[in-house]
């Protein structure tokens, strides 16, 4: 097999240890052409642990099989974070470089190469470069954007390699707006590696429920309508409110019977959205009375179960006596007294007259 003069730039969106088996991950095979030209070829690389030959593929011609060096490595844990509205945004970057032999190494100044380092947005077919970095060089770069910053310096000073850099990137107070995808580009002499990075801004629903915590209803009639405020919540896809019936004692849900809509979306200047959730319910009974009514909501920034707020139905006739009824009662009964010393005291004035009007006739 003939040699080639050749480098690999490997770019990996997830690092992880190759610990079951080989891995295929994409790279780029950028070959030698000549007269101090590159070409630059889409490839595959076999990972696998520990040495020893390269693993039996009979879809592949053995002759194929290069033996080749990974000189740069572009990785990211934080393929897709998700960053809740408001905080900041740490999305991590780290590269490494191998000069491909140890006689090009010391053909060179000692200490890792001078690199330039780019973090740019991609979001609804628009593109915007936030930052560029380029420790060791000379030249002016554009300010950075959105307060961005970045950490973009070797991790170590080694003479001649292997060299580790960071290149995380920072980003305040995030806001819906700043969503998409951001491409990480790490360039070297002859070489760049670059990964992706899909950020999702989410920002949890407020509940509320109303008329709470009671809701009261005669036999026959129908309860007032209930209504579950879903408020301050982004993304706006991915919503769903479900009424519940909890009126088992033993604890099991069912749907609620009713008449349910919701209202349109009202945006909000953070990039929020509210919306509210309505349900009329039909006339009750007088075995409906203590059950709970329930606004439960599902969204991508909640846990599994979602979030919900409940009421309490009572049925009028069917309760014992509340604290507004005691104050009745006493008020009531204040009054009652008033009017008793009230005819009490009329009768006695009255009689008074009556036995002076006497005394004058006589």
């Amino acid at each position: 097999m003939k040699p080639l003069s050749l480098l690999v730039a490997v770019t990996l969106g997830l690092a992880s240890l190759v610990s079951a088996g080989p891995a295929v991950i994409e790279c780029w095979l950028v070959e030698d052409a000549g007269r101090g030209q590159l070409s630059k070829k889409p490839a595959a690389l076999l990972l696998r642990q520990g040495p020893g030959s390269p693993p039996s593929r009979p879809d592949l011609d053995p002759e194929l099989y290069l033996q080749v060096h990974a000189m740069l490595t572009v990785v990211t844990h934080t393929p897709a974070p998700r960053i809740r509205m408001g905080q900041d945004a740490l999305l991590d970057l780290s590269f490494a470089y191998m000069p491909p032999t140890s006689k090009a190494a010391t053909s060179l100044a000692p200490g890792p190469p001078p690199f330039g380092l780019e973090w740019r947005r991609q979001h609804l077919g628009k593109g915007h470069l936030l930052l560029a970095a380029t420790p060791g060089l000379s030249g002016k770069v554009p300010a950075a954007r959105e307060g961005a910053a970045a950490f973009a310096a070797w991790d170590d000073d080694e003479p001649w390699g292997p060299w580790t850099g960071n290149g995380t990137f920072w980003l305040p107070a995030v806001r819906p707006f700043q969503e998409g995808t951001y491409l990480a580009t790490v360039h070297l002499p002859y070489l760049q590696g670059q990964v992706a990075v899909e950020v999702a801004v989410q920002k949890p629903p407020k509940v509320s429920l109303t008329p709470a915590p009671l809701v009261w209803a005669a036999p026959g009639e129908a309860p007032p309508e209930l209504l579950c405020l879903v408020s301050h919540f982004y993304p706006s896809k991915g919503l769903e409110v479900e009424w519940e019936l909890r009126g088992d004692s033993q604890g099991h849900f069912q749907k609620a019977e009713g008449q349910s809509w919701h209202s349109a979306l009202h945006h909000h200047t953070d990039g929020s959205v509210s919306l509210s959730a309505h349900l009329q319910l039909p006339p009750v009974t007088t075995e409906q009375h203590g059950a709970r009514y329930a606004c439960r909501v599902h969204h991508p920034s909640l846990p599994a179960l979602g979030r919900s707020s409940e009421i309490t139905l009572q049925v009028a006739g069917l309760s014992g006596p509340s604290l507004e009824d005691g104050v009745g009662l006493f008020l009531s009964a204040f009054l009652l007294l008033g009017l008793i010393k009230a005819l009490g005291w009329a009768a006695a004035h009255l009689a008074a007259s009556k036995d002076s009007t006497q005394k004058k006739a006589e």
